[in-house]
């Protein structure tokens, strides 16, 4: 055992593994601390506050300071959802960008090999530093806590057998399902977040709610538009290596 936080009475909330980095992300705080899984060093911290107010702003926010609810590693990826509905997609890389100092890491040469079943890299053979520089942040979000992730596989389906609705196998990847100019198939992983109410960020909640979600559903008229549970779903791209 190892302290994960210099504060004894912060409690550690979720934890997300890959390679040989593990994911560690603290009860009402908003930075990310990421660990060795084998020799216990702390190698990064990720504060994702100043990246949610710098993106949406301090009024979209309110007066509720940005915690971590939810996290998730898919497509080599972390995915973070915070107490605020907010969600973040950051890329994983094997260089510390925030340092420069490559140095920093265990070992002087990390390869990394991929694995042909699943998106995950093979362990023991990548630190999963976040590239804040490239980290993504969804203008589609929860009214409340984001409260789970879940990934699973896709389908890849080819722009003119998806208009036909005829061809939707996806079980052979031909040209279609390849970048234009590449001979690497691309697997598609659908990335689901699940929390209370719907908003879009960029409207606020006057024209948040869109039209279509929730308008035919069978529910009790006394359940508010804004308290019904969303599934916010992405299609998530990426090569086989």
């Amino acid at each position: 055992s190892f302290d994960a936080h210099p504060r004894k009475e912060s409690q550690v909330r979720q934890l997300a593994w890959v390679g040989e980095g593990v994911w560690v992300s603290i009860r009402l705080d908003s930075t990310l601390r990421l660990y060795h899984a084998h020799t216990y060093q702390h190698l990064q911290d990720v504060d994702i506050e100043p990246y949610v107010s710098k993106m949406l702003g301090t009024g979209k926010l309110g007066f509720s300071f940005v915690r971590i609810t939810a996290l998730m590693v898919s497509c080599n990826r972390l995915w973070v959802g915070t107490g605020n509905g907010v969600i973040i997609s950051i890329p994983l890389t094997e260089t510390n960008k925030t340092s420069g100092a490559p140095g920093n890491r265990p070992g002087s040469v990390i390869r990394v090999y991929g694995d042909e079943n699943s998106d995950k890299v093979t362990p023991g053979t990548f630190i999963p530093y976040c590239s804040m520089a490239h980290a993504q942040l969804c203008f589609h979000g929860h009214r409340d806590a984001v409260k789970f992730f879940v990934a699973v596989p896709g389908q890849v389906v080819s722009p003119q057998s998806g208009s036909s609705g005829t061809d939707l196998t996806g079980d052979k990847a031909g040209p279609s399902a390849q970048e234009p100019g590449s001979q690497t198939p691309l697997k598609s992983m659908l990335v689901i977040s699940g929390g209370e109410g719907y908003i879009d960020f960029r409207m606020g909640d006057e024209g948040g709610e869109s039209e279509l979600l929730g308008e035919d559903l069978p529910l009790e008229p006394s359940v508010a538009k804004a308290e019904r549970s969303h599934l916010i779903v992405w299609q998530v791209m990426y090569g086989s290596e």
